[in-house]
């Protein structure tokens, strides 16, 4: 399990600011030594969620079907868009006044659990909370500092995805499970080959070394941890300089999608378009790289390995998660909404994978599958046995960050930085985002 510190994906300025004043959260909520919630005891509890209004035509179901096992506890819900929906919690935060049940981001978790403000559901695993099907690496992700503050929904994991209808067009090998970095960038080289004569050409691969993410895959393929406990990186900048300058062939060659049509495409990018191969992202985007590509026709594999190993090392990625309040007088009868949520195969019949794959064998099973479906519960069915670790808990800011790693990753392709530069100014923009 891996425990860290603070998170946000975009909780800065005002947001941070807010819950600085949150304290760690104390009263007559701790979880109660007797449990005395049952199938029949009247409770009334808040939950709140992000979405549409799809999403919340879903929760309208869920909840008739949570009635008909819990018939005295009303659900009072409600919805936001992404935006609004965390300036409406950074408010109730700043207040102590959260709902009871509370849609979370792996991103916000580790900045809401350090103020005190998420209860450790831990003491209802053994009655309300059994979370039956649910693996302890998927669990990981939601542990900050021991305590459980966050369950689940849905997972996914990261991967590398590729066009079949392209490789196929120039009778190209699909890449393998196997393959290594350096296997890869061959790769890369014989579909630019294969598609320069193409209109529009066909590339390989966008410059793998421009998102986060698949610098946290680097790290932890190589037995590293990604952030320490009080929230700095584990990394230094070498790490980055290192990491960047493995694909630097590539890239002072060109060999990678041009940045111009990158920056052109932005936010979709070349996959989406049908101009590239490969895209690395989370194993539930599948559904758009279908959609926005236009084809069916997509496979899905894990990302290359580093040089001199046999294994890879991956996690279950939370797509999003399920907290109790910490001010919540009503716990148990959240904590027993929360585990319905979860486990429910019915609740995984309505909502398919658009929370992410259900965490459960049982729920992954109850799904009627569509296309994309199909790809991404075959991909985590073929690395069960290598998903061994947790996501790891990101830091406050981590959103700005990212954020900050693409701005440079893109001058660094335009020459206007050198990878030592681009380390310098990542840890110094880490340093004011973590006040370290």
């Amino acid at each position: 399990m891996i425990k860290r510190l603070p998170a946000s994906l975009a909780f800065v300025g005002a947001a941070a600011l807010l819950l600085a004043g949150c304290g760690t959260g104390s009263g007559s909520n701790a979880a109660p030594e007797e449990i005395t919630f049952d199938d029949q005891t009247a409770a009334k509890i808040s939950f709140s969620w992000w979405g549409n209004e799809d999403r919340a035509a879903r929760f309208e179901e869920v909840v008739a079907l949570f009635n008909e096992q819990y018939p005295n506890v009303e659900v009072v819900r409600n919805f936001n868009a992404w935006g609004d929906y965390w300036t409406a919690r950074n408010t109730e935060a700043a207040g102590k006044s959260l709902p009871d049940v509370v849609m979370m981001d792996a991103g916000y978790l580790g900045e809401y659990a350090s103020k005190g403000l998420l209860a450790d559901l831990s003491p209802y695993r053994d009655s309300l909370l059994p979370l039956d099907g649910v693996n302890d690496q998927v669990l990981g992700s939601g542990t900050v500092d021991d305590e459980l503050v966050g369950v689940p929904l849905g997972t996914n994991a990261w991967s590398m995805m590729y066009n079949k209808d392209i490789l196929d067009s120039f009778g190209i090998d699909y890449p393998t499970d196997d393959m290594t970095w350096d296997e890869f960038n061959d790769f890369v080289l014989e579909v630019n080959a294969a598609g320069a004569s193409s209109e529009p050409r066909i590339y390989g691969a966008e410059d793998y070394t421009g998102g986060l993410p698949n610098f946290i895959y680097h790290l932890m393929q190589d037995g590293n941890p990604v952030f320490e406990e009080n929230g700095a990186p584990a990394f230094d900048e070498n790490d980055v300089i290192e990491y960047l300058d493995s694909a630097a062939d590539l890239r002072d060659d060109g060999d990678f999608y041009p940045v111009e049509r990158s920056v052109a495409l932005s936010p979709s990018g070349g996959f989406l378009a049908g101009e590239t191969a490969i895209w690395f992202n989370f194993s539930t985007t599948v559904l758009q790289g279908m959609t926005d590509a236009g084809t069916e026709n997509i496979g899905m594999v894990q990302p290359p390995l580093e040089k001199g190993q046999d294994e890879h090392v991956l996690a279950p990625k939370p797509s999003m998660l399920l907290s109790v309040a910490k001010n919540s007088d009503q716990q148990q009868a959240a904590a027993a909404f929360v585990n319905f949520l979860t486990t429910s195969p019915e609740v995984a019949t309505i909502f398919g994978t658009s929370l992410g794959t259900p965490p459960t064998e049982a729920g992954r099973d109850a799904i009627d599958q569509t296309a994309a479906d199909t790809v991404n519960l075959d991909y985590l069915a073929s690395i069960d046995d290598e998903l061994t670790a947790s996501y790891p808990i990101l830091p406050a800011g981590y959103g700005t960050i990212e954020a900050k790693w693409g701005e440079l990753h893109e001058q660094l392709r335009y020459g206007d930085l050198t990878t030592k530069q681009f380390a310098q100014e990542l840890f110094s923009e880490i340093s004011l985002v973590l006040g370290s």
